[in-house]
């Protein structure tokens, strides 16, 4: 089954304890205009930017994710354009003001088509447009994560989440536990591999911006075992 498909249902139960509202004071008034939100999920931080006054565009590979961030902006009444993109492949209609993508979006681009990707952005934006992204760091993945074993009980799902370290990557594999019906479950299994981005590699990715680091948890500089990285570039 293809990433995100029943991970999308259950997503913000999940991502429970991640700090959109602490991500969006930090990034709010470093962005204006009109942005892109790659890699959007379920479009927490598209929604919070669009109700803050962008005009908003949301990407993400996942329709299933799609479907739940449309119905939450339909809710709040908010005029944000979701398109289904892989976001390595992003070609926009007109340069825009700035892009987005939170939450461990770089993770899933190989290292060798990083600045490929990277390139693209530098492309869609206008001079000035800044790119705010975050990375799981290299020490969240390869000594935190690495090869270990991760499983949590809610309500309606369990989930096992069992990792392997790679050269240069980690394969996560989650099997879903949904309740049907009183004690009744379905397993559903989902595979996802993120890539290990070294900040010195990143930077010279970006050798054609102006680059800032920051601690993804406490907004600050970054240390050696910070666990996400936000990165804010420039160009």
């Amino acid at each position: 089954m293809g990433a995100y498909s029943i991970l999308a249902k259950y997503y913000d139960t999940l991502m429970g304890d991640f700090d959109y509202d602490g991500y969006f004071e930090f990034i709010k008034d470093k962005l204006v205009g009109e942005g892109v939100d790659l890699a959007c999920g379920s479009g927490e931080m598209t929604i919070r930017l669009a109700k803050d006054g962008k005009k908003m565009m949301g990407v993400d590979l996942s329709g299933e994710m799609l479907n739940v961030a449309t119905q939450k902006a339909k809710k709040r009444a908010l005029d944000v354009k979701w398109i289904n993109l892989d976001m390595t492949q992003l070609e926009l209609n007109h340069p825009v003001d700035f892009i987005t993508c939170v939450c461990d979006g770089i993770n899933y681009i190989d290292g060798k088509d990083l600045q490929k990707f990277f390139d693209r952005v530098y492309d869609s934006l206008k001079a000035g447009g800044k790119f705010i992204f975050d990375v799981s760091s290299q020490y969240k993945l390869e000594d935190i994560l690495g090869d270990n074993l991760f499983c949590e009980d809610y309500d309606d799902v369990t989930y096992i989440w069992s990792n392997a370290l790679g050269d240069g990557f980690v394969d996560m594999d989650i099997d879903f536990f949904e309740k049907i019906e009183g004690d009744t479950y379905k397993r559903i299994e989902e595979s996802h591999r993120q890539y290990i981005h070294s900040v010195d590699f990143i930077k010279s990715c970006l050798k054609n911006w102006r680059v800032e680091v920051f601690d993804g948890e406490n907004y600050g500089k970054p240390k050696a075992k910070s666990k996400r990285l936000i990165f804010i570039a420039e160009k």
